[in-house]
């Protein structure tokens, strides 16, 4: 079970920036979306997640192969299309992963904590508040964001650079 919630965040993570990226090379919405899912399914099938070492390397270079292989077999395939060589596919093509990253990490939350913390970190409710709307304790308040702030620290860990380095807003 803990494997498909794994799964799944860095499904909710990636799957629109890896399309992005898709379409960057292909210029085909559709069939890049295509080519995501194929890819996601074929890791699922795979089985061996726990084994990848970096996500989005692997990721990344996995979607650009299967796109060179779709413009190859379309007869669609022009270099000037692609990368250049050993020019690496960042998440810079998106300025706006870091806030896919949080938004979905922020879903990957327990409901009730999730709730709890988005009252008081975008609604700007203060703990007495959401104890009263949400008919808890402000203890519980308290555990609440103190619980969501350490689960979204641990599953952004690895993506911390990109939150010291972007400028995004709410």
């Amino acid at each position: 079970m803990e494997e498909l919630a794994k799964f799944r965040r860095l499904f909710d993570c990636h799957f629109t920036p890896l399309v992005k990226y898709c379409y960057y090379i292909t210029k085909d919405k559709d069939q890049s979306k295509d080519i995501v899912q194929a890819f996601f399914v074929s890791v699922w099938r795979d089985g061996k997640l726990s084994e990848i070492e970096s996500f989005e390397r692997f990721a990344y270079h996995a979607v650009k192969n299967r796109a060179i292989n779709y413009l190859r077999d379309s007869k669609k395939f022009d270099r000037s299309q692609l990368p250049e060589i050993g020019e690496e596919p960042t998440i810079h093509l998106d300025p706006n992963f870091p806030r896919y990253l949080l938004e979905a990490a922020i879903r990957g939350l327990p409901d009730k904590c999730r709730e709890v913390f988005m009252l008081s970190k975008f609604e700007g409710l203060t703990y007495e508040e959401i104890a009263g709307v949400q008919n808890l304790s402000v203890k519980t308040v308290e555990k609440h964001i103190g619980t969501g702030l350490q689960k979204l620290k641990l599953t952004l860990a690895p993506y911390k650079h990109l939150f010291l380095e972007s400028n995004f807003e709410k």
